[in-house]
């Protein structure tokens, strides 16, 4: 026989019966250390029991009455909440919130706390009212919900409002442990010589594999174009990659993560260390490569080229201090994080010796 829940879709009313049950049936120590003062009483006495615990007379009887009218049930001691029955509320003038309503909708969308109480002092000045602090303005904004949504006009001429979408965050303390947990991608943007280039680069935080490419314009086609050919180089699987919130890792390319079930993090706003190590390799490969080679810009393919085999020399014999003084794909076969029959000695080799006629007629 299949037992159904009466209240599935009735959201909250399982969480509020657990806290229910939960304080209703579970005996805390200060309902046996009630009980034990309740017995002391009854058998020594009022005196002595004021005496020996420094407990009111009127705070016995009301533990007394309440422990028989539940039956004598030992959890019914349990300490209620202390939580005033009356609170005070904030009382503010209603042309005080319509001023606000009217900052942040109007005047400016979703204006600041600051910024909203220079004009909002004016406004109480010229009107004989109270001032407010930034603090106060923030909580009213906060209560009677003041904010502005972008709205969107449908071809039915119907006002469709959008709210923002929430976006995936690298959870806390996460790290990396095998190839290709996580992919840090960013955008590097040059201006040199008159001519403006966009190089998107990509390194693995566990293994420091790395890949770039410049492109003349940043917007997520070209940045999709990025992710199918880092997907060709890099010799594992891609599991999750993070960027920060540019317009060229949307649209085209978010689409595409989600047809490869790649997960995406998202970095978050004003925060570039938290995407440290692609913040540092775009330091690195601009003061090694980019810097001596900005008369190539204007011409893609062949800066590209000359990129491709900077970045074979860094991947198969620049030494790094995060491995141990070693590169990238040594690290990958000294510690076995591939597959033994790809990662020979042979191959090894021949990865060495000929990834640059690999990779030129690929991309080229």
């Amino acid at each position: 026989m299949k037992i159904g829940f009466k209240y599935k879709y009735c959201n909250g009313f399982g969480r509020l019966y657990g806290y229910s049950y939960k304080y209703s049936h579970m005996i805390t120590n200060k309902a046996e250390e009630r009980l034990k003062i309740l017995e002391f009483w009854w058998k020594y006495e009022l005196k002595a029991t004021t005496e020996a615990f420094s407990v009111k007379r009127s705070t016995l009887y009301s533990w007394q009455k309440i422990y028989k009218e539940n039956g004598c049930k030992l959890e019914s001691l349990n300490p209620g909440s202390t939580i005033p029955t009356k609170k005070r509320k904030r009382i503010v003038d209603y042309r005080i919130i319509n001023e606000i309503r009217r900052l942040r909708t109007k005047v400016c969308p979703n204006m600041g706390k600051d910024k909203v109480k220079t004009f909002l002092d004016q406004f109480c000045l010229n009107n004989n009212l109270t001032t407010i602090s930034a603090s106060t303005i923030g909580r009213i904004i906060k209560d009677k919900k003041i904010y502005h949504y972008r709205q969107k006009v449908s071809h039915y001429g119907k006002i469709k409002r959008q709210k923002r979408k929430k976006k995936l965050r690298k959870p806390k303390n996460y790290c990396s442990n095998l190839p290709g947990d996580l992919i840090e991608i960013d955008t590097i943007v040059r201006f040199d010589w008159g001519i403006k280039r966009y190089i998107i680069t990509a390194i693995d935080t566990k293994t420091r594999y790395t890949f770039a490419l410049s492109y003349t314009r940043a917007n997520s086609k070209n940045a999709k174009d990025f992710y199918q050919k880092l997907e060709t180089i890099f010799p594992y699987k891609i599991k999750s990659i993070q960027t920060d919130n540019g317009s060229e890792f949307h649209k085209y390319f978010r689409n595409y993560l989600k047809e490869q079930k790649t997960t995406h993090y998202w970095n978050y706003p004003g925060q570039p260390y938290k995407n440290g190590h692609i913040e540092k390799y775009n330091r690195t490969i601009q003061e090694e490569f980019i810097d001596q080679n900005t008369t190539l810009l204007e011409n893609t393919d062949q800066f590209n080229k000359k990129l491709i085999s900077y970045l074979i020399w860094y991947n198969t014999k620049r030494p790094h201090w995060s491995l141990n003084l070693t590169s990238p794909v040594d690290y990958l076969i000294n510690n076995y994080n591939l597959s033994n029959m790809l990662w020979t000695e042979t191959y090894s080799l021949f990865f060495k010796n000929s990834m640059l006629y690999f990779i030129h007629n690929l991309l080229f």
